[in-house]
């Protein structure tokens, strides 16, 4: 499944990117999942997003990286593919 990188929390820790999902569907994340080729943490949240209309934002969520020094892998407006998720 592939997300386009919204935005890098270059201050917060732990690190984290919000990614919004491109294509509808569900996704799951299972053993050592990763967001391009950077390994994530096995769990998803999503973030208080709106969109332009005032509605929340369902295809926007972050991403929490296993290493805070791999945020620099990751650029805004990036396309990355999830994989290790069904």
């Amino acid at each position: 499944m592939k997300f386009c990188i919204e935005y890098i929390a270059t201050k917060a820790r732990p690190a984290y990117v919000f990614a919004r999902q491109l294509a509808p569907g569900d996704f799951a994340l299972h053993q050592s999942p990763c967001l391009g080729d950077v390994p994530i943490r096995q769990s998803v949240t999503q973030p208080r997003a709106l969109t332009p209309q005032g509605d929340p934002d369902l295809t926007i969520f972050a991403f929490t990286l296993v290493t805070a020094n791999d945020l620099s892998k990751f650029s805004v407006g990036q396309v990355v593919e999830l994989s290790n998720a069904s």
